[in-house]
C-alpha cells in the first residue's frame, strides 16, 4: 500500500480530520474532568447554604459525558485546528520549500520543543501540553507523507491556486475588523435566521464548559477559601468579608478548595494545591486585598500562555479549518462527476464566492452611524439594521430613550438584535417604570436578550432587582444566562451569605 500516494489523492483536509479528532479526545477528557471538579465544588458550596452558580438545575449535567463532549468542541475548533494548521503548513515548507533539510526539521522540532515548555511557563499542565505532543507530530509526519509524492509543474500551479482564496478572503474580511465586528457577525449571520439562532442557542448552552476549563482563578464566577489557624476571631471574620468580597467563598470544613490563607505572626500566607504562593504583612492584605488575590491568581494560572493560543486559533484557525471542511464537501461532491482537477477548482471558486457574498451581505446589513438629529427618524424605520443604528447612538451618548416618540412601538414584537440593542439603552433609562420593564425582559425568549437585561439591571443600580434576580437564578437552566444574573447581582450591591 503507497501511504504517500494514498494521502497524495486525498484532500487535505483528511489530514486535517485526524488532527481535530485528537483534538477533540483529548478536550472531552479535559472538559469533563474539569467538570467533574466542579460538581464537587459546587456541591459543597450549595452544602454550605451559598448560592451555587451554575445552579442545581445545570450541575447535574457537569458528570454527563455528552456535557463534556459537546462543550470540548470549542478546544477542538481553536487550538485543535490551529495546532494543526500550523504543523500541516511546517511540514508542506520543510518538504516543498526546504526539500527536507535535517537543519529545517531540528528548527522546526526546537520551536515545537520552545512552544511545549512555554505553556508550561508557569508550572506543569498535562492537558494543554497533550495538545501539542500528540496533535503536532501527527498531523506533521501525515503532511510530510503526503507531500512527498513529487509533483508536476501544472500541480504545483493549481495547488497555489488552490491556496489564493485563503489569504484574499482573509485580507476582504479584515476590512470589517473593529470593535463591534463580532457583535454585527452575531445580530446578521446568526440572530436573523432560524439556523444561526440554532447554533447561538448551542454555542451559548455549552461555551462554559470548556471555558471553566482553562479559566485563571479570578475569572471564575464562583472561588472557594479556607481560612486557618487566625489567631483574632474578628481578624478571621474581616479576612472572611474581604473574601467574599470578591467572591472567595469561605468553606471552614472544606480542604478542596482555590485559596487557604494561614496566620504567620504578622504575615497571612496565601496557599494552593498544598503549596505556598506567598506571604504579606497583614495590613497589606486589608488595605488592597483586591490586588493581593489577583496576584495570587496570577501566580496560579497555569493556562495564561494556552488561552492566548487558542484566542489565536479562535481567529485564524477555525475560519481556516472551516473553509477547508467546507471546500473538501465540494471536492468530493464532484469528484466522481468531473475530475479530481475540476472538482479542486470549482470548489476553490465555490468557496471563494461563497466567502465574499457572505462578506457583501454582511457589509450591507452592518448598522451605520447616524445623526444625532436623525435618531427620531431612525428609530421609526422599516429596517431593522437602521433601527439598530439608532439605539446604538442613543447608548454611544448616553440619551433618554424614553424621550423618542417611536420608542413605545419599539416594545412590542421585534426581532431580536433589535430587542438587545433596546435593553441596553434602558440601562441609561431614569424614568422609574422602566425598571418593570426590564424585569419584563428577564422572560425574553432569546438569551442574548436576556443576558443583557441583566447586565442593565446591574447598571441602573436600584436594589429592587435583586429579589426578582434571585428568583430567575434558581429557577434558571442556562449557565450562561446565570452567569450574567450573578453579575448584576454583585453590581446592585449583593453579597454571598450562608443564609441563602
Amino acid at each position: 500500500m503507497n501511504i504517500p500516494r494514498i494521502l497524495s489523492a486525498s484532500h487535505p483536509a483528511v489530514i486535517l480530520f485526524l488532527g481535530l479528532t485528537i483534538a477533540q479526545v483529548l478536550a472531552t477528557i479535559q472538559v469533563y474532568l474539569s467538570n467533574l471538579g466542579l460538581y464537587n465544588t459546587l456541591s459543597t458550596v450549595a452544602s454550605a447554604g451559598y448560592l451555587a452558580i451554575p445552579n442545581k438545575q445545570v450541575m447535574v449535567s457537569l458528570p454527563e459525558i455528552s456535557s463534556a463532549f459537546w462543550g470540548g468542541l470549542f478546544f477542538t475548533f481553536t487550538i485543535g485546528a490551529g495546532i494543526s494548521l500550523a504543523a500541516m503548513a511546517a511540514a508542506w515548507l520543510w518538504v516543498r520549500l526546504f526539500v527536507r533539510k535535517r537543519s529545517v526539521l531540528a528548527f522546526v522540532g526546537i520551536v515545537w520543543a520552545g512552544l511545549l515548555i512555554l505553556v508550561n511557563g508557569n508550572g506543569f499542565s498535562l492537558m494543554p501540553t497533550l495538545y501539542f505532543l500528540l496533535i503536532a507530530p501527527a498531523v506533521f509526519a501525515l503532511t510530510a507523507k503526503r507531500e512527498s509524492v513529487p509533483d508536476s509543474q501544472s500541480d504545483r500551479i493549481r495547488r497555489l491556486v488552490h491556496l489564493i482564496p485563503i489569504p484574499l478572503l482573509a485580507l476582504l474580511w479584515f476590512t470589517q475588523f473593529d470593535n463591534t465586528m463580532f457583535l454585527d457577525l452575531r445580530d446578521n449571520l446568526l440572530l436573523s435566521n432560524k439556523y444561526g439562532r440554532t447554533f447561538s442557542k448551542f454555542y451559548y448552552t455549552y461555551t462554559l464548559y470548556p471555558a471553566e476549563a482553562f479559566k485563571a482563578l479570578n475569572q471564575k464566577t464562583i472561588k472557594t477559601g479556607n481560612i486557618k489557624n487566625i489567631q483574632s476571631r474578628s481578624m478571621n471574620q474581616r479576612i472572611g468579608k474581604r473574601l467574599l468580597a470578591s467572591d472567595y467563598l469561605p468553606l471552614s470544613d472544606a480542604t478542596d478548595v482555590d485559596l487557604i490563607i494561614l496566620q504567620n505572626n504578622d504575615y497571612l500566607i496565601f496557599q494552593s494545591d498544598n503549596r505556598q504562593a506567598f506571604q504579606i504583612p497583614i495590613d497589606q492584605f486589608f488595605n488592597d486585598s483586591r490586588n493581593v488575590l489577583q496576584r495570587f491568581s496570577e501566580e496560579g494560572d497555569r493556562h495564561a500562555i494556552f488561552r492566548q493560543y487558542t484566542f489565536l486559533s479562535l481567529l485564524i484557525g477555525f475560519p481556516v479549518s472551516l473553509y477547508m471542511i467546507i471546500h473538501a464537501v465540494f471536492y468530493y461532491l464532484g469528484y466522481f462527476l468531473i475530475g479530481r482537477s475540476t472538482s479542486a477548482l470549482t470548489a476553490s471558486i465555490t468557496c471563494l464566492l461563497i466567502g465574499i457574498v457572505v462578506l457583501i451581505y454582511f457589509q450591507s446589513n452592518r448598522s451605520r452611524s447616524i445623526p444625532i438629529q436623525n435618531i427620531a427618524e431612525s428609530l421609526a424605520s422599516d429596517h431593522w439594521p437602521t433601527r439598530v443604528a439608532a439605539l446604538k447612538m442613543i447608548e454611544q451618548k448616553k440619551l433618554e430613550i424614553a424621550g423618542y416618540r417611536p420608542y413605545p412601538a419599539l416594545k412590542r414584537n421585534r426581532p431580536p438584535q433589535e430587542r438587545y440593542w433596546l435593553v441596553r439603552t434602558l440601562a441609561l433609562s431614569r424614568r422609574p417604570d422602566n425598571l418593570g420593564i426590564l424585569l419584563e425582559y428577564l422572560n425574553d425568549d432569546n438569551l442574548n436578550v436576556r443576558t443583557m437585561a441583566y447586565y442593565s439591571l446591574g447598571l441602573r443600580g436600584n436594589p429592587r432587582a435583586i429579589r426578582p434576580i434571585i428568583s430567575k437564578i434558581e429557577k434558571s437552566d442556562n449557565w450562561y444566562e446565570q452567569v450574567y444574573a450573578y453579575k448584576a447581582l454583585r453590581a446592585l450591591g449583593w453579597m454571598q451569605t450562608k443564609s441563602h
